[in-house]
């Protein structure tokens, strides 16, 4: 096996992406404002450490139980059993697993805030869930990944900025955490979409396992006119927000409507026209950007 391989095993680019987003949050977002902060560069280390442990467990135990669609839909990407033997992978997945909540309750502990130790209890038994059951079901499972999106973005500010927040500090903590909440938002509205076109992609592997997804219940057409539609959507809270940050920060405004913007409705443009799985594939890889640059944006803001 090529290291290529141990890499697209261990989705190193998407963990590689959580670390990015994170740390720009910490390092660039909070520190352009006049906050008071709870964790030191310690303990944000153990902060992402955890979250990435817990997210490589997640598309561990995926790996282990989505074998056979893998064959049908991308054979080429199939490591269980041949990277990795689904002994050693089950093995990785517990240890993995683990340690990111051992992590992620001396967190909780360390900053006495141990109620939000239920965040990566809740992110560990979703990715489980979601591996051996939930990938079956109706939209569910396309929730439950941009769902968890959602929480590697989120906890940043909930594990930052929600403890050293007090009634001194209230308004100007509050408005940054409000901040973090709409890039989680937005970065749960382009995972959504990506996850419904990846559907699209494995629509004949999935048709065989027996697993619900949109295309396979509405038809193509129907939903490629949903994504459309959450695309349309996206686009506009997109176009809102830097309209009304044009005053304050108008670099930021100009690039969200100009780098950000531009992209979705290209993605829109093509997606109408799209038919085999390599436009599918290539509209996902481009959701995938668009949602790098759009995180950017705290680079200007």
């Amino acid at each position: 096996m090529r290291l290529k391989d141990y890499f697209i095993f261990f989705r190193v680019k998407n963990l590689l992406m959580i670390i990015l987003i994170q740390v720009l949050i910490k390092y660039i977002l909070f520190d352009k404002f006049n906050l008071t902060l709870t964790l030191d560069n310690f303990h944000f280390s153990i902060l992402v450490l955890s979250t990435v442990l817990i997210a490589l467990a997640g598309y561990i135990i995926n790996d282990l139980n989505d074998v056979k669609g893998d064959i049908i839909n991308k054979p080429q990407k199939i490591f269980v059993g041949k990277l990795v033997t689904k002994q050693r992978a089950d093995n990785l997945f517990l240890s993995l697993n683990f340690i990111g909540l051992l992590l992620g309750y001396y967190l909780s502990y360390s900053i006495d805030k141990i109620s939000f130790f239920a965040i990566f209890i809740i992110a560990s038994l979703l990715s489980y869930l979601y591996s051996i059951k939930l990938k079956k079901m109706l939209l569910i499972k396309n929730l439950i990944v941009a769902f968890l999106v959602f929480l590697s973005i989120f906890i940043v500010g909930l594990y930052d900025i929600v403890p050293a927040t007090s009634a001194y500090n209230n308004q100007g903590q509050l408005d940054v955490f409000n901040l973090v909440l709409k890039i989680s938002v937005f970065a749960f509205l382009l995972t959504f979409l990506r996850e419904i076109v990846k559907d699209i992609e494995d629509i004949e592997g999935d048709k065989k396992l027996g697993i619900k997804s949109l295309p396979i219940v509405l038809s193509l057409n129907k939903t490629k006119l949903i994504i459309f539609v959450i695309a349309l959507l996206t686009l506009f809270s997109i176009d809102y927000f830097a309209f009304n940050l044009y005053k304050i920060k108008t670099i930021a405004s100009i690039y969200l409507l100009i780098i950000v913007s531009i992209p979705l409705l290209y993605f829109m443009v093509k997606l109408k026209n799209a038919k085999t799985k390599l436009e599918f594939n290539k509209l996902s890889k481009l959701l995938k950007i668009i949602m790098l640059l759009g995180i950017l944006t705290i680079l200007v803001l």
